[in-house]
């Protein structure tokens, strides 16, 4: 096993696909960082790289890196600072950093699209000779480790494959003959049968081997070919080992899966329809995708762990209730470990803690200030842990009210964003454009314009992807397979995280907006389909629309002849999919909120209009298509288009004009046809106040770890507890103990409505204080009201039943500790 060094392990990054913690190992030994400072690096390579598309991850190169290129679309949560690109050579230009940040030298070429924090480092972080000399004791170490698997030939998919098969739940090693290797090179597909979440080493010999064909997973008959929804997560420890190469060329018909581990090598993706794992190189060269699938940081691996001598500290995070009503307690648990080899010293905790909780009180060495809880624990020896406690109220959530005021209701401002797309002859370009902030991206396009004057159709034009990558976020691919240039244009709508300011005066924050939501994972299905015409449907829970289709082709034999969900059920959406010979698929949709947050009590829905319109398509279409227009009503804009289309005709994309759409569509036969085009449009108002809600509030709670020694893995330093607050008539509580002070009973109250509330504190009977005090929507006051004469003597009874009152909802009793 190498023996990775301290300061290699400096930009360690976290491996965000892969499982933080191993299963028990049954076989092999359990390690942590076995890549070293090459763990979570999706393109990790001691060269130069010739790049021509996207990279998921993060991306390290101790050589030249003369392409731009667009960079971690999956890197949701990265922190801003960490870096996510270094080049240590020369290095070119449009670098779109979707997060963290970057060394280059000199400081140019990046657009960073992190927000706050983000932007060029000082010095490089990595120590490239040092890192490939622990590579090459791994690749060697493990390239010869026995091999614990069956190689036979057989059929997968209906094709000759080599299968692999292996039955341990913890480490699987396959070691390839050079017969093996020769009939993968010739094109014999991949047949791949171990469990999901083991490690799996596949030792691939020769000076210059290649892979041919596809890869499958499954065993017996049922097989399905591999890619992102089947790989990703479940099969991260899969890995690729040449140890003997000096060049790997993969050549595969659809997704390559799994983890390139070649630092001897120079890698030549030659063709794929995207990688799906790290690239560990020499050198590196591609015009495809590599996707985001990070080796675990602690995995089974045929080899002992890296030398002592560093520590990692990691937390974990629980709540003692899951789904509290509101104004119950709940207290998080924190527990902080050092899974490394050396004592870790500072060690910190740190919890920030989210709306929708309070603070009551937490356990020793921890302190409170502003919602933030701060626990100095010291050192931590390695294996050692320490645990502390967080005590909160959840804040009640309103499930009744009055009714709502008819003019009561919010604008909403979707807007769109574009961006002019050239494509050479040959070329192909990944695209990515973003909201604003924290909007929800609602549709994203392409529409091919023009193909220069005698050198192709614009039928040359090939759409290859067209998704949404995070909420806000949208990626295509497009290709140009004419003679001569083409011109395109890329385009989203997005939705606003928030809506306009209330209407009307309301005598409580006349300024107060709600915010829209949607589902964090998106609906999709992945499937291989055979030439000919077939369907897809997705479909969103209750609650939700469809919005955001996307899909993602493994090749050019496939084009979408229908996007399409319907007034009556707007949680489906339905993909038509035309294709001349058989191709891989991933249909895609987001789930978006109909009901917007809570805030002062009330919810308002989301109102949409769906324009259904069919056109006549010409026999003699122009070069360039046949425009028509479909128009949103005039209080409506539009926010997702859809169509279906007949065989024979193509849609090149359409043009927002939020009121409208220009649908530009090709007839390729010489008789008319008829399409349905349609565009779902969003209403310019919400509907008036729904008073309560009575749908769970999800409180994500998120906690931190630090220490002042070096830390081997600052990947996985965080961890989050989420508990659901249930809405119910109780719209008040209580927070923490009361106190005497003086002359006055003063106490925390919280509560989802305005208004007013009296306030009764009585022992065994007797009233001891009594008072109104006014109540703040969404946030906490301080409750003073005046003791009694009998009360004065209260300090002394150590308890106090308080009743609140509150003028919207229940009445709230509950016996509270009296303190001075």
């Amino acid at each position: 096993m190498a023996v990775v060094a301290a300061a290699a392990l400096v930009a360690v990054v976290a491996p965000i696909n892969g499982s933080a913690d191993a299963a028990v190992c049954s076989s092999g030994t359990s390690a942590s960082n076995v890549f070293g400072a090459a763990t979570g690096w999706t393109e990790f390579v001691e060269g130069n790289g010739s790049r021509g598309s996207e990279s998921e991850g993060t991306v390290a190169y101790g050589g030249n890196l003369p392409t731009g290129m667009t960079l971690g679309t999956r890197l949701t949560g990265f922190a801003a600072s960490s870096p996510s690109l270094v080049v240590a050579g020369s290095h070119g230009s449009g670098y779109n950093l979707q997060y963290g940040s970057a060394y280059v030298t000199p400081k140019s070429g990046v657009n960073f699209n992190g927000g706050s924090g983000t932007g060029y480092l000082n010095a490089n972080p990595i120590d490239f000779a040092t890192a490939f000399t622990d590579l090459r004791a791994t690749s060697t170490a493990w390239g010869s480790a026995a091999s614990t698997g069956t190689v036979t030939s057989g059929t997968t998919g209906g094709n000759a494959a080599i299968v692999l098969t292996g039955t341990n739940a913890s480490l699987n090693v396959f070691n390839l003959s050079a017969g093996d290797a020769a009939a993968l090179a010739s094109g014999k597909h991949l047949g791949l049968s171990v469990p999901g979440g083991a490690t799996t080493i596949i030792n691939v010999p020769g000076a210059t081997p290649t892979i041919a064909g596809q890869a499958w997973l499954g065993s017996g008959s049922s097989w399905n070919q591999a890619s992102d929804g089947n790989i990703k997560g479940a099969y991260a420890g899969l890995v690729w080992n040449f140890p003997a190469a000096t060049a790997v060329t993969i050549s595969y018909g659809a997704a390559f899966p799994g983890t390139i581990l070649a630092p001897n090598a120079a890698v030549t993706i030659a063709s794929a329809g995207h990688t799906i794992g790290q690239i560990l190189a020499k050198s590196f060269s591609s015009n495809y995708e590599t996707h985001l699938n990070t080796f675990p940081s602690t995995a089974c691996v045929p080899s002992p762990p890296s030398s002592p001598g560093t520590s990692d500290v990691t937390v974990t995070k629980s709540a003692s209730v899951a789904s509290p009503h509101g104004g119950d307690t709940v207290t998080y648990t924190l527990t902080a470990k050092n899974v490394g080899d050396a004592t870790a010293t500072g060690v910190v905790i740190r919890d920030e803690l989210p709306s929708g909780v309070t603070y009551v009180s937490s356990s020793s060495p921890c302190t409170q200030a502003a919602g933030v809880v701060s626990c100095s624990v010291g050192s931590l020896a390695a294996g050692a842990s320490t645990s502390v406690t967080v005590t909160v109220t959840a804040n009640p959530i309103a499930g009744a009210g009055p009714v709502s005021h008819p003019q009561a209701n919010h604008w909403l401002t979707p807007y769109k964003a574009e961006a002019q797309v050239d494509l050479e002859p040959g070329q192909q370009r990944t695209i990515t454009l973003s909201c604003t902030g924290g909007d929800i991206l609602s549709d994203g396009q392409f529409r091919v314009d023009h193909v220069d004057q005698g050198t192709g159709a614009i039928t040359d034009v090939k759409v290859l992807s067209a998704q949404t990558t995070a909420l806000g976020t949208w990626k295509g691919v497009i290709r140009n397979d004419a003679t001569g240039r083409a011109q395109a244009k890329a385009f989203i709508v997005c939705l606003p995280a928030r809506t306009e300011a209330a209407d009307r005066q309301t005598g409580y924050a006349d300024s107060h907006q709600h915010a829209l939501s949607a589902d964090a994972a998106l609906v999709t299905t992945t499937q291989s389909y055979g030439a000919g015409r077939s369907t897809a449907s997705l479909t969103c829970p209750t609650g939700t629309v469809a919005i955001a289709p996307g899909f993602e082709l493994s090749s050019a034999a496939a084009t979408l002849a229908g996007s399409e969900t319907t007034q009556a059920n707007p949680r489906v959406w339905t993909f038509v999919l035309d294709a001349t010979s058989s191709v891989t698929a991933t249909f895609s949709a987001r789930c978006l909120r109909t009901t917007t947050s809570a805030v002062l009590g009330h919810t308002h829905e989301l109102l949409f209009t769906h324009v259904v319109q069919t056109v006549t398509v010409p026999g003699s279409t122009a070069a360039e298509g046949n425009e028509f227009q479909v128009i949103c009503p005039d209080d409506g804009k539009g926010v997702v288009a859809t169509f279906e289309l007949p065989p024979g005709v193509t849609s090149f994309g359409n043009d927002p004009r939020l009121k409208a759409r220009a649908f530009r569509l090709f007839n390729q036969t010489s008789t008319a046809k008829t399409a349905t085009l349609d565009l779902v449009c969003l209403k310019d108002r919400t509907s008036t106040e729904q008073m309560g809600t009575t749908d769970p509030v999800p409180v994500v709670n998120t906690a931190t770890v630090t220490s002042t020694s070096v830390d081997a893995n600052s990947g996985n330093n965080s961890a989050s507890a989420t508990i659901t607050v249930q809405p119910g008539s109780t719209t008040a509580g209580f927070v923490g103990s009361a106190r005497v002070a003086g002359s006055r009973l003063s106490m925390r109250l919280v509560s989802s409505m305005p208004g007013a509330a009296v306030v009764k504190a009585t022992v065994r009977g007797k009233v001891m204080a009594l008072g109104k005090v006014k109540l703040k929507a969404g946030g906490v006051v301080t409750a003073k009201v005046k003791l009694t004469k009998v009360g004065k003597r209260l300090a002394r009874q150590g308890k106090v039943r308080v009743k609140l009152d509150p003028s919207r909802g229940r009445t709230v009793v509950k016996t509270l500790r009296v303190t001075r």
